[in-house]
Order: structure tokens, then sequence, then C-alpha cells
């Protein structure tokens, strides 16, 4: 862009006259992703860290790595997702309660010589804030039975639901990605509950929020090539989980216009795994997972959105119903008991 721009004063009647301001010399550029979804890119100046970061973990020098193509056998990956059916007000001895009525999904898909889908789960859940305890709620609408069971939560806030109703979907998927026998484990999204997985998993980030490197480390990121990484560093927060070993791969370059961070991921390694297999499902991750980039044309949070990811939500959310006629149904349900 231009280092300067025109302003316009009054001088006299109808007579605008320029006046020259000069600016910082700056360009603009695109998040990749399509706008109706949250960017791709959420980086904060100056944020107080609520992690821990030890850098040198891995003893090679600090540039770009690009592993030797390692051939898996077999790639599993995991993802889920959720939806709030209704959001509820519980009231009871004399208090209002937080609350909502949710459904999940959680699957597995398969990358041999085809992906396919291997495996799915459906959740029905009625989370309740306060700490207060309620019955499960069954749903019945034509031949179709639900039923949802009550998870308590103690915060009494409006994000206390949701975030019970995402935790367990998180922990869903942790299990599944626990019980997969594959290679290397894609799960879709941070380790967020590392203990509750084994073997050669990878949380796979799609959204870039929190910074973890210094600025003059960071520096590397705009120039990875796809199919190569950052060397390994790793993250502990002072909830005091275990520590997470991590490290930024590009998948794919991104158009001109867009910013130079454009088609990276993180990615998270359990620390119980040791640094040498950690080393190794790094690079496995980095090798092959820019062979299933998505593609503009085709996904709105491209080259993120790993085609098999992109997939097996489809069919989670085929699996969950008709938003439209579960919420008639608990509305149907609700006005009987008015009644």
């Amino acid at each position: 862009m231009p280092s300067e721009s025109v302003n316009f004063r009054a001088c006299g009647p109808g007579r605008p006259v320029p006046r020259t301001k000069l600016r910082a010399m700056y360009r603009l550029r695109l998040d990749p992703w399509a706008p109706e979804y949250e960017g791709a890119l959420g980086l904060v100046e100056n944020e107080a860290a609520e992690v821990l970061v030890e850098l040198d973990v891995e003893p090679v020098a600090w540039g770009a790595l690009r592993p030797r193509s390692l051939v898996p056998g077999c790639i599993a990956f995991i993802d889920g997702v959720r939806r709030v059916e209704h959001r509820l007000h519980v009231e009871a001895v004399g208090r209002s309660y937080h609350g909502l009525l949710g459904s999940l999904g959680v699957g597995a898909a398969e990358a041999r010589d085809r992906v396919r889908v291997t495996e799915t789960r459906v959740e029905r859940l009625a989370c309740i804030g306060g700490g207060l305890a309620i019955d499960a709620i069954p749903l019945v609408f034509g031949r179709t039975q639900l039923e949802f069971q009550p998870v308590s939560v103690p915060e009494n806030t409006p994000m206390a639901p949701l975030q019970a109703l995402q935790s367990a979907m998180r922990r869903a998927e942790a299990d599944l990605a626990r019980a997969a026998e594959a290679d290397l484990v894609v799960l879709d999204g941070p380790l967020t509950h590392a203990d509750r997985v084994r073997g050669p998993v990878v949380g796979f980030v799609k959204r870039l929020l929190q910074r973890y490197l210094p600025a003059e480390r960071e520096a590397l990121l705009p120039g990875l090539a796809p199919g190569e990484r950052t060397p390994l560093f790793s993250i502990l927060d002072p909830s005091g989980r275990r520590p997470r070993y991590s490290c930024y791969m590009r998948l794919a370059h991104g158009r001109p216009i867009e910013s130079g961070l454009a088609g990276l991921a993180r990615l998270e390694i359990p620390g119980s795994l040791g640094l040498a297999e950690a080393r190794r499902v790094a690079d496995l991750a980095t090798a092959h997972l820019p062979r299933f980039a998505s593609d503009p044309v085709h996904d709105p949070r491209a080259p993120q959105n790993l085609y098999p990811l992109g997939g097996l939500e489809n069919e989670l959310r085929r699996r969950l119903g008709d938003t439209l006629v579960i919420r008639r149904a608990i509305e149907a349900r609700l006005m009987r008991e008015v009644a």
C-alpha cells in the first residue's frame, strides 16, 4: 500500500482541499478461510501466556525440517461434531439454572488404499449448570426414541453447559483415538485429554490462536514449504497436565493475497511417548498430511480442514438427525408438561 493517504478539509462552500498525512508502510492480506467461519488466524499480540514453553527440546538447529517420506500402512482420522438442540432455563429451589439439550457425534475414518468411515458414535446430553442433578429426558417422535442423559457442572453461567458438551465430545474423541489401530492417528484439535490417548497419536490444530514462540523463532513460519515443520518444543500449562510436544507444519501455500501463515497447522504429540517417538510421529504427520489438504473450491476452511476430516464431519452431522424435527419434539414435550 502507498505510504501516504489523502484526507479532505473544507475550504469554502463545496471546495474541499486535499491535505496529505504520512503513514507507515502496510500491506493488506486476507485470512484464508471463508468469512462465515471464525478465522484460521486468531493470534493476539501481547496476550499473557497461560502455558509454559520449553523451546530447545529437539537436538537440532532452529530451522525448517523436511522429514523423509515414510510410508504408513494406515492413517486413522478422528473427529467430532456437537450441536445445541435447545437452550434451557431450569427453575428449581427458587433459582434459575442455565442448561441445554445437546447432541454430539464422534467417528473414525481410515486411509489405506482409499478413505472410508469405520466407526461413528452419537450421544445426547442434558447439560445443567449450578451442580443441579436432573433425570434423563426421553424424547419420542414417530418411531424415533432419543434420551438425553444428564450432565451436571458446578458453574451456573450461560457458557458452562456448552463447555460441558464440548468437553464430553473431546473425551469421546480421545477414547476413540486410544482404541484406533493405525500407524498414525490424527485427532482433530488439541490434545485436551492427552492422558486418555496412547500410541502414535497427533493432535491436529487447524486454528492458530495462541503464540507459543518468541518473535525471532516465529519468523521461520512464513517460510516453511509444504511438507516441512519446525523443530519440536514442549508445552506445559499451569493446570498440571503432562507435557505435550508440539511443532508447526505447512500443508500448502496460500494465495499471494493471503497471510504468510495461511496453510499452516500446529501438531501436538503426547509427552508420554518420549522424544524419539514424538519426532517419528511428527515426521510421519508432516510428510503425509499435505496429501490430504483440502482445496478452497471444495472446502471453505481449506487447506486445514483435511478431506477425511471434512467427510467425517458431514457423515456425523447426518447421523445427528434433523435439528428442526428434534427441536419441535422438545417443544412439544415441554408444552405437554406445561398443560
